[in-house]
């Protein structure tokens, strides 16, 4: 997914800048999902605006004014649009007339709702005017005095065919005095480019400090393994929930990446020292007797309650995030990564894991195998 930043003095230039720019980037084969309708990158849930279109001749046929269907569609809405001033005790003060049901008016409602005549025959709004709804911005932003729409699509195609597509299109935008195009920023000030290359540090930061932390706390390389197994069992599941969602996995879903590593690794980590413990209290004597399937079934009931409610807790906090947004969204595309993951990495801490645990032994240190051979001396 790309996004390009639109800047003008005037907002109705820039809409148009826009929509020039959208027919252009739906005529290419592999673009989808062209919007124009983000204000900002972290606003981009879509709105709908009501428009009304008055018709004229019906307005002058039924011999009502501009300034009739005006008061007259003022009075339906809510808003403090046609206000008039009284003046109350020597001031003057804004009233704001409005007509009962105001506020919860639907799109049907305002269309029957009623305009009175010089003949004593009151008309529809819907007969005089086209009443309908379009998309529109949620919020309205500015930068630096300039209105700012965020024009958004995706590239269905390989990431080299999609980097080259944008970069000769924004090559090729040529726009008016006035007005600029560029990619939107990914972040805190970062182009498309060093967001990728920031989010491929971070990601690979936390792998080598899991590795670390691991190895440490366990002081074993089998036990840091089993625990960065985790990791690709849960990215399988985030694979899978786009593949099921139909979505394109795009830079907000790295985000979800990045939460899903956290989650799993917690996990792998519960079910790895329940198993060193299991071993430690069974096999005292036994330095070098691999862990048995029955301690192995132990340990992981033991840390099924916990796993499951981090599981549990996890996908409730995400419940607000993805309720009413797609995946093609910021919140939907973490969301949708973080469920998929949360869950195929459960499955694979209470299934696959335990699995691999069987047989683990772990080895005699040297010197403790010196020491029992000169006791044996």
């Amino acid at each position: 997914s790309f996004r390009m930043r639109v800047l003008g003095y005037s907002y109705d230039g820039v809409e148009k800048l826009a929509l020039d720019l959208k027919s252009r980037l739906e005529r290419i084969a592999r673009v989808r999902n062209v919007n124009i309708n983000s204000a900002s990158f972290f606003a981009q849930e879509r709105a709908h605006a009501v428009t009304i279109d008055p018709d004229r001749d019906a307005l002058a046929r039924f011999g009502i004014t501009a300034r009739d269907f005006t008061q007259a569609v003022a009075r339906e809405v809510r808003g403090p649009v046609g206000r008039q001033l009284l003046e109350i005790g020597g001031d003057e003060v804004p009233v704001t007339v409005k007509a009962a049901g105001a506020r919860d008016r639907s799109l049907l409602e305002l269309r029957d709702a009623l305009i009175p005549t010089a003949s004593g025959a009151p008309v529809r709004i819907g007969d005089v005017s086209t009443v309908d709804e379009r998309e529109a911005l949620s919020t309205i932003s500015r930068e630096d005095q300039q209105y700012v729409r965020i024009v958004g699509y995706e590239f269905r195609g390989p990431n080299k065919l999609a980097q080259r597509t944008h970069e000769g299109f924004m090559a090729s935008i040529s726009t008016p005095a006035g007005y600029s195009v560029a990619d939107a920023s990914f972040g805190f000030g970062f182009n498309p480019d060093d967001s990728e290359k920031g989010l491929y540090l971070v990601f690979a930061i936390g792998v080598i400090l899991v590795v670390l932390a691991s190895a440490i706390v366990f002081d074993s390389v089998w036990a840091s393994a089993m625990v960065f197994l985790s990791i690709p069992l849960a990215l399988a599941g985030v694979v899978g929930a786009f593949w099921i969602a139909k979505a394109t996995f795009s830079r907000e879903a790295a985000v979800g990446v990045i939460l899903v590593v956290g989650l799993a690794v917690n996990q792998g980590i519960l079910l790895v020292d329940a198993a060193l413990a299991k071993r430690r209290r069974g096999s005292d004597n036994e330095p070098g007797r691999p862990l048995d399937g029955m301690a192995v079934l132990q340990a992981s009931l033991d840390r099924a309650g916990v796993i499951m409610l981090v599981t549990v807790t996890s996908l409730a906090s995400l419940i607000p995030l993805a309720v009413g947004t797609s995946a093609s969204d910021l919140f939907g595309a973490i969301a949708l990564a973080t469920a998929g993951g949360t869950v195929a990495g459960t499955i694979g801490a209470m299934l696959v894991m335990p699995a691999l645990l069987l047989g683990w032994r772990r080895r005699k240190p040297r010197r403790a195998a010196k020491a029992v051979a000169v006791a044996t001396d």
